[in-house]
C-alpha cells in the first residue's frame, strides 16, 4: 500500500476512532497531517448544530488561516458564507470521502467528496498551508475551499488536483 494511502485511511481511523464531542475542543496542531484537518472541518460541518446552532461551522473556522480570514471576515461572515449555495452541501452532510491529495513543501490540496443532505454529490478542493511563525506555527491550516466540477458522468475517478 503507498504511504499516502496509508495516511488517508489513519485519517478516517482517528476521526472514527474519536467521537466529535472529543474533537470540539480540538485547535490546530503540528502533529495533524493536512487530511486530518480537512476531515476534521468536513465532519465538524456535518454536525453542525451539534450542540448548539453553527457549533460546526464555528469548529471549522479555528482551522482556516490567517490569511483566508482576512478574505472572509469575523465568524459572522463566515457563517453566511458556508451557508451559502456553493457551502451548504457541506452542512449536515450524509457522508464524505477524500478522493484526492496533493501534498508539495508546505502547500496541500485535498479534494472531498461530499454527499448533501439531499442526496447530491459535489467535491471541493481544501488549498492548505503549514503555517510558519505566529501561534500556529507548523500547523496546517485551510486557506480556502472551492467547489471541483465534476465530469458530465458525474464521475470523479482519477481527480487531478
Amino acid at each position: 500500500m503507498r504511504p499516502r494511502r496509508i495516511l488517508l485511511l489513519f485519517a478516517f481511523t482517528w476521526l472514527s476512532a474519536v467521537a466529535l464531542g472529543q474533537l470540539s475542543d480540538l485547535t490546530p496542531r503540528p502533529e495533524l497531517t493536512p487530511e486530518q484537518v480537512v476531515q476534521y472541518q468536513v465532519t465538524a460541518l456535518q454536525h453542525n448544530d451539534d450542540p448548539k446552532l453553527d457549533a460546526g461551522i464555528e469548529r471549522a473556522f479555528r482551522f482556516a488561516s490567517p490569511s483566508n480570514k482576512q478574505v472572509t471576515g469575523p465568524l459572522d461572515n463566515f457563517v453566511r458564507i458556508v451557508k451559502s449555495p456553493l457551502y451548504s452541501p457541506m452542512l449536515n452532510s450524509l457522508s464524505s470521502l477524500i478522493v484526492g491529495s496533493e501534498l508539495k513543501d508546505d502547500q496541500a490540496k485535498i479534494a472531498v467528496k461530499i454527499v448533501a443532505a439531499d442526496g447530491h454529490q459535489v467535491t471541493y478542493v481544501f488549498v492548505l498551508s503549514k503555517q510558519n511563525e505566529g501561534e500556529f506555527n507548523n500547523c496546517w491550516m485551510t486557506d480556502g475551499v472551492a467547489p471541483l466540477q465534476h465530469g458530465e458522468d458525474g464521475s470523479d475517478q482519477g481527480v487531478t488536483i
